[in-house]
């Protein structure tokens, strides 16, 4: 009898203090990235105009001191600025912004600058987000979404119990108008979630790791060919470039360009699933859902 309530004790004390911890963590969680967010928005924000200002008025040849009075910051809050969200040096950035073979599908190992000399330790730093692609056959009872503030414009981000379903820029499309087009009959929910949570933290390690992220689940109403362009673009790298022949080639139908360019259009997953690095064969950047410019953006920041 001692036996079984000295095993009684243990385990509920145990059960206990699990469940205790992991409300603590997740509470920590949340008021970290509330704490964060006050931090973080304002600069976000400049720098998603301080970019798109630079693509807008082509800002070729800008010198990092005349960058940091345009943003009013000091040249090394202006170089923070940039490191800290893209990895990225802000001249490099424009460099590559505005560099005629930006777009370009090259096998070959371009011919190496300064720059390059930093190249090696930042894609070691560079996160691959592994990605667990589902389709969603029925509509969910409920899906929840959020806003959360980003350096490349407001990201709106989606779950139901089964995954992501939707991450879109708000200033291309309004979220709220697409996710109840794609889930008529499911109750829409403005409300955070962790997945959402999990799915923001991805986005802030695109370009720059902090730590590493678990497999991230999407659940979406798509067709089998749509998912497997997705799952094909995903094994693409960062700075690796394809078009759309090629991806037709390697889902073995060398006349699937078209299907596949509509499978990229229709992507509801932005950056999670890399689309902006399929490019028309021609070299151009050519449109994109979300803009071109914000298109321009990533593939600099990846090149």
């Amino acid at each position: 009898m001692v036996d079984f309530m000295m095993f009684f004790y243990k385990t509920t004390i145990f059960s206990w203090t699990e469940e205790f911890i992991e409300s603590r963590f997740s509470l920590t969680f949340h008021s970290q990235m509330e704490s964060d967010f006050s931090y973080q928005s304002p600069r976000m924000d400049l720098l998603f105009k301080t970019l798109k200002w630079m693509l807008d008025y082509q800002q070729i040849g800008i010198s990092l001191e005349e960058l940091s009075k345009q943003i009013d910051l000091g040249e090394w809050e202006t170089q923070h600025l940039f490191q800290e969200y893209l990895g990225k040096d802000p001249i490099r950035f424009v460099q590559d912004a505005f560099s005629p073979s930006l777009a370009q599908v090259n096998k070959q190992k371009a011919q190496l600058s300064i720059f390059d000399l930093f190249d090696a330790e930042r894609e070691e730093l560079l996160t691959h987000i592994d990605l667990d692609i589902q389709i969603v056959e029925e509509s969910p009872e409920e899906v929840h979404y959020s806003i959360f503030p980003y350096f490349l414009g407001s990201v709106f981000i989606a779950s139901n119990d089964s995954g992501i379903c939707q991450l879109t820029f708000e200033d291309s499309e309004t979220g709220s108008i697409r996710l109840r087009r794609t889930f008529p009959k499911s109750t829409i929910k403005e409300e955070k979630t962790e997945l959402q949570e999990l799915a923001y933290l991805a986005l802030m390690n695109y370009f720059v790791k902090t730590e590493d992220l678990p497999v991230i689940p999407i659940a979406v109403k798509a067709t089998p060919f749509q998912v497997r362009v997705w799952n094909e673009i995903q094994l693409l790298g960062k700075s690796e470039l394809a078009t759309y022949g090629e991806l037709a080639e390697n889902l073995g139908d060398l006349n699937a360009s078209r299907a596949v360019g509509a499978a990229v259009g229709t992507n509801p997953i932005a950056l999670l699933i890399p689309c902006h690095r399929v490019v028309h064969h021609s070299g151009k950047i050519g449109n994109f859902r979300w803009g071109s410019w914000r298109k321009q953006v990533l593939l600099a920041i990846e090149k």
